[in-house]
Formats: C-alpha cells, sequence, structure tokens
C-alpha cells in the first residue's frame, strides 16, 4: 500500500513538473520582442503591418525622450530608401507637406509616433568626442528623425547601426555623437518604413 502512494505521489510530482515546464516554455516563446518582431519584417511582404504590431509593444531601459503625441507639430523621418519625409499637423490632421495632395495613413502615423515619442535607452556609451561614432553607423550622414513640437523646440534622433548578435541599435540625441545610445533594438523599426508604407 506504502509502495502505491509512493508510487502516486512521484507520478503527480512528475505531472506538475511536465506542467510547469510546458507553462514555461508557452511563455517564453509567446512574449512579443519589438527587436525580433522588427528583424522577421525585413523578410515579410507585410512587414509594415509587423512594425506598427511592433511599436505598441513596451520597450525596455530608461526613457531618454517621453512625449504626449498631441504634443507633436510636425515631425520628419528618414525611410528605407534614406528619402527625407516631412510630415506635419494641420487641423488634426496629418499631411505630406512635400506633396499634400498624398493622403496619409494616419493610423499608420500614429504607429510611427509611437516609435518617436517613446525612446528608451539600456546603456550609454561616452566616447568623450565624436571621432570613434563611424564605429556605431552614426555621423551627420546617419538616417535622422526629428520631431518639433507646438514651442518650435526640436528632437534629433540619428539612428546607427545594428548589433548583429544582441540586435541592438545604436543612436544619438541633437547630433551630439559623443554620447552614443544603446536601445534594444524596437527604435531600428523606423527606418524599415518605406513613404508607399504612408500612403493611404
Amino acid at each position: 500500500m506504502k509502495a502505491f502512494i509512493l508510487k502516486y505521489y512521484k507520478l503527480l510530482i512528475l505531472l506538475i513538473a511536465i506542467g510547469l515546464l510546458v507553462a514555461f516554455l508557452l511563455i517564453t516563446f509567446n512574449h512579443k520582442s519589438p527587436a525580433k518582431m522588427i528583424k522577421d519584417s525585413q523578410s515579410n511582404h507585410e512587414s509594415a503591418k509587423i512594425l506598427d504590431e511592433a511599436s505598441e509593444i513596451e520597450d525596455e531601459g530608461e526613457y531618454i525622450i517621453k512625449m504626449d503625441k498631441n504634443e507633436v507639430y510636425s515631425f520628419q523621418m528618414t525611410d528605407n530608401k534614406d528619402i527625407l519625409l516631412n510630415i506635419e499637423r494641420k487641423a488634426d490632421k496629418w499631411i505630406y507637406s512635400d506633396d499634400t495632395s498624398i493622403e496619409l495613413n494616419q493610423d499608420r502615423v500614429d504607429k510611427i509616433l509611437n516609435y518617436l515619442t517613446d525612446v528608451r535607452f539600456l546603456n550609454v556609451i561616452a566616447l568623450g568626442d565624436d571621432k570613434d561614432s563611424d564605429s556605431y553607423g552614426l555621423s551627420k550622414d546617419s538616417p535622422v528623425y526629428v520631431i518639433k513640437d507646438a514651442n518650435d523646440y526640436s528632437t534629433y534622433i540619428s539612428l546607427g547601426s545594428v548589433d548583429e548578435k544582441s540586435g541592438q541599435v545604436y543612436f544619438a540625441l541633437n547630433y551630439d555623437f559623443s554620447n552614443i545610445y544603446v536601445n534594444s533594438g524596437k527604435l531600428a523599426g523606423l527606418h524599415y518604413y518605406s513613404i508607399n508604407d504612408l500612403v493611404q
């Protein structure tokens, strides 16, 4: 009888352990990483939708930019063909300043603002000066994103290279390349949008 009870308890403990392992694996593989989603989007025909979804996932690290989207008056962004796009708000509607006849996808602009108004960093690399910033893909020629508020104050975000191993992306603020910020990789999503993705 004792042997039967002992076997029963061993079986019960084994089943609990298996259940916990399955739960752990499900949680691990279902956790959405924006950096991984962005990397995967490059080989996907619906990449803009994946970028939109990644924009809504909370990033890691400390805030360096945290703004209410309603405070953004206009912004500039470098698209995936390195074209600088000028977008501004007019009467609660986003317009493409370079060609106002183009109708913008307002929902997509809102997703792009998710990236621009919530910027975080995991680490800061202090170079002392900007002579070594090229090794992080950062220079005045890097893709740039500019947010302008109603007070006409502009913040410049320069996007550098993506670390192949970690997926993290380097960035700098206001053309100060003496301090390089390390983002989880989510911020890199900005550079994968094209002008065609923004058109309604």
